[in-house]
Formats: C-alpha cells, structure tokens, sequence
C-alpha cells in the first residue's frame, strides 16, 4: 500500500503493473488500471499537490475467473458461517465470491482489501494467495 507522496520504489519504472487508485478518506476505488512505478508516483504526488490523499495497491492475483472446484472452499465457508457472522461480513463475503464468480481473481483484492483482519481471515488460503494475498 502507498500512502502519501511516493519516494520510489524497487519494481523498474519502466514494467506497468496492475493498481487500483483508492481515496484515502472514505477507501472509495477511484481507478484500476495498468501503470508504470514512475507514473503511479507521479500520479499520487500530482494528486497530493492538488489536496487530494490518495492511495494504490497493486493486485498480483490471477488473470482469470476462479473455476467452480476452486470456489467451492469460499462456498462451504459462506454456508458454514451463516449464523456466526455478522450480517455485514456474510454480506461482503458472498459479494466477494459474486466476483470471483463473474470476474478475473485480482478483481477479488479490491473487496477482500477493505476487509478488517478478522474477515479476511475468513478467505480460505487457496483463494487468498489466487486473488494475489499475501501469506507468512
């Protein structure tokens, strides 16, 4: 996560990764896109400059939708938590499996992102590190 003005960085500035551009006050996704180490630095300090705090990650996970087989760990923990979570995270839970469901894994780190700790926890590993998380 970059927060503030970016003084550099070790990916190459010249290989475009995939970001997603959130403001920092409300977590709000502004853009997703491919771009450059040099260009999201520019980016944000331009946007810092301007008042504006804004923050991006990069999402690594997979270019593909999640098969049905790969899904199925997130669908029985869904099931089995019904009555053991909030009704919240149930719902941000299913809302992240209708997008690993209908779009490419990285789309998943944009919600799983703004999950609290506890709710991410939830993610079964398999998902978690095919949506690009990282593990210990």
């Amino acid at each position: 996560m970059m927060k503030g003005r970016v003084i550099s960085t070790k990916k190459s500035k010249s290989i475009k990764g995939r970001y997603a551009i959130f403001k920092s006050s409300n977590n709000r996704l502004l853009e997703k896109g491919l771009f450059t180490a040099g260009e999201l630095q520019n980016y944000l300090n331009q946007k810092m400059n301007e008042g504006h705090s804004y923050y991006a990650i990069e999402l690594k996970g997979l270019d593909r939708k999640l098969t049905a087989s790969e899904l199925k760990p997130l669908e029985n923990k869904i099931s089995k938590e019904t009555s053991g979570l909030p009704a919240k995270d149930l719902a941000d839970l299913k809302t992240l499996l209708k997008t690993l469901k209908t779009k490419p894994a990285w789309e998943g780190m944009i919600k799983a992102y703004l999950f609290d700790t506890f709710l991410r926890d939830k993610i079964p590993l398999s998902i978690w590190k095919k949506i690009g998380g990282k593990t210990l």
